[in-house]
């Protein structure tokens, strides 16, 4: 029987014919999607509320008129994309912001620093010659004591690089005496940070006299003065513990009668081995929390003269962070927040002052990580609280010096961000590298202005006993630290630009350029995501006809002959 197909298309013909009708209009589009995107962008260039893009398809307009409106939308589109991307390059590097918060921020709120005095002879001639004498007496060897004081002149390489040619043969040889006659028992290497501590003037000998706040103290107490390891050794180090982190009104320590004031012995009888090429002494001020070290970024360092009343003003900048920005990386804000601040200690010295996180702190201890490595050493005025492992860790003695001399560019120059500089390439490469350091988020910053008057100002201030004698010989200093103000200025960093200014500036931008606003946004994002769903919706329907047929191929009845 033949199976035969009507060609007709009556209406009486088709069972169900709009059914029909909208499988074969369904079957159509499903198979040219193309097509069909084509006939709905059109709609939609013809009915977008954007300006002029109706323009291209009017009927209205020629050929040549729609090729000009196509150019104009060219162009107005690659500008809008510049403009835009300038825009964002501008709000990305100016993301930050450091604003004055108040300018009058009362001086009794910021911690007062650390100051410590450093006499500028390091070595003390009474106690080199008493360890002169030690030598002499523990060597197997019949030698003046004079053979053995030219010797420890040595020791001044320890604090800075004094520029006289000397064969470090002799270093080798008289290090090799020091390791076997200049040892305790109970010492394997020889301890370099013990003996310079005994060979440094002692601050009961430096310091004569103190008062704080107009009241006299005792100038060695953990309120006042203790000794603490600085850049040039042990030094006599006020504030140590930072205790005058927070004061009251009476306490603003705001003037030089209000202020530290310390008499200090000048007399220079004790001298063996100075330092630096001046007559006087050192003054650091820093942070309480800090190593003092000039090239670390944290002390200032100033230079008064012997025999003189000198004015050290004290001038404060605090610099806060608002925790909007606690949302961005440390490397993205360029500063640690104390609760990001990574401060690894050793548990073998967790019972002594430990230093917290800051900026000048990461950097002594990446110069000693550096030092360590290089030299197989660690100098005896660095702090054992920064080392990360002490495991095989000694004290650089007089065999290091000439590696010590070797680096020393690089350790005195230091360098968080590298940036390519024509003529200065090999300075880069050859200077310290801590990309790991960053600033901390909270941070006082200081400066420091000096002045000085003859000491018979002070002389003259001075009670006369019976014999017409004061309490103190005129062979001394004055030194007085204060805050140069009762205020200081606080500064806050903070976003430049909030996410609704950012939004506002764009939108601007693009209104300005194609009539943009939040409805071509929708009419744009409805097209899209409709085609997205579409296709997505095509390859599922196409993956199960696939399946099925593949069913279907595994179940087929083969009749054979």
């Amino acid at each position: 029987m033949d199976k035969k197909e009507s060609s007709s298309n009556a209406i009486w013909w088709i069972k169900n014919p709009k059914a029909v009708k909208d499988k074969k209009s369904k079957e159509l589009r499903k198979s040219s999607l193309g097509s069909a995107f084509c006939l709905d962008m059109a709609d939609l260039l013809r009915n977008i509320s954007l300006q002029g893009y109706n323009k291209l398809l009017s009927p209205d307009l020629t050929l040549g008129q729609r090729m000009i409106w196509l150019l104009l939308h060219v162009a107005t589109t690659i500008s809008l994309v510049v403009v835009l991307s300038l825009t964002w390059e501008q709000f990305v590097a100016q993301s930050f912001v450091t604003n004055l918060k108040d300018p009058l921020y009362p001086v009794e709120n910021v911690p007062f620093p650390a100051v410590s005095i450093c006499t500028n002879n390091r070595i003390s001639r009474q106690a080199i010659i008493r360890y002169a004498e030690e030598l002499r007496l523990s060597s197997p060897v019949s030698r003046p004591v004079e053979y053995y004081l030219e010797r420890l002149r040595f020791f001044r390489e320890f604090y800075v690089h004094v520029g006289v040619v000397v064969d470090t043969d002799d270093f080798v040889t008289f290090q090799t005496f020091l390791d076997v006659f200049g040892t305790w028992n109970n010492e394997t290497f020889f301890d370099t940070r013990r003996i310079m501590k005994q060979l440094t003037p002692s601050c009961q000998d430096l310091l004569l006299k103190c008062s704080l706040a107009n009241v006299e103290i005792p100038c060695f107490s953990r309120d006042a003065f203790q000794e603490s390891l600085t850049m040039y050794g042990p030094c006599c180090t006020f504030n140590m513990e930072n205790k005058l982190k927070q004061r009251n009104y009476k306490n603003r320590l705001a003037s030089s009668e209000l202020g530290l004031t310390v008499v200090l012995n000048s007399s220079q009888s004790d001298y063996f081995a100075p330092i630096l090429n001046t007559n006087g002494y050192i003054v650091l001020v820093h942070n309480a929390e800090n190593y003092a070290s000039v090239s670390s970024s944290n002390a200032l360092e100033m230079f008064p003269g012997q025999g003189e009343d000198s004015y050290l003003q004290i001038y404060a900048r605090v610099v806060d962070t608002d925790d909007s920005l606690k949302s961005f990386s440390p490397f993205g804000r360029r500063c640690y927040f104390d609760h990001e601040a990574q401060n690894p200690s050793n548990e073998q010295v967790m019972k002594t002052y430990t230093y917290a996180y800051s900026f000048p702190n990461c950097i002594t201890r990446c110069r000693i990580r550096s030092i360590i490595a290089l030299c197989r050493c660690l100098p005896f005025q660095l702090p054992l609280q920064l080392v990360e492992n002490l495991d095989g860790v000694v004290y650089c003695t007089l065999g290091h010096i000439s590696c010590l001399n070797q680096y020393m560019f690089k350790w005195r120059n230091v360098l968080t961000e590298r940036h390519i500089i024509p003529g200065l390439e090999r300075e880069i490469e050859e200077a310290l590298y801590c990309p790991q350091c960053l600033p901390s988020c909270s941070d006082v910053q200081y400066r420091v202005s000096m002045s000085a008057l003859p000491i018979d100002n002070y002389l003259a201030t001075l009670k006369v006993d019976e014999n017409n004698q004061t309490e103190l010989s005129s062979d001394i200093s004055v030194l007085r630290v204060y805050f140069g103000d009762l205020y200081a200025q606080y500064y806050i960093r903070l976003l430049n630009n909030a996410w609704f200014e950012v939004f506002s500036t764009i939108g601007n931008i693009m209104s300005i350029f194609v009539g943009f606003s939040m409805v071509a946004i929708f009419e744009i994002l409805f097209f899209l995501t409709k085609y997205i769903y579409e296709g997505c919706n095509r390859i599922v329907e196409q993956n199960i006809i696939d399946r099925k047929a593949k069913q279907l191929e595994t179940k087929k009845l083969y009749i054979c002959p």
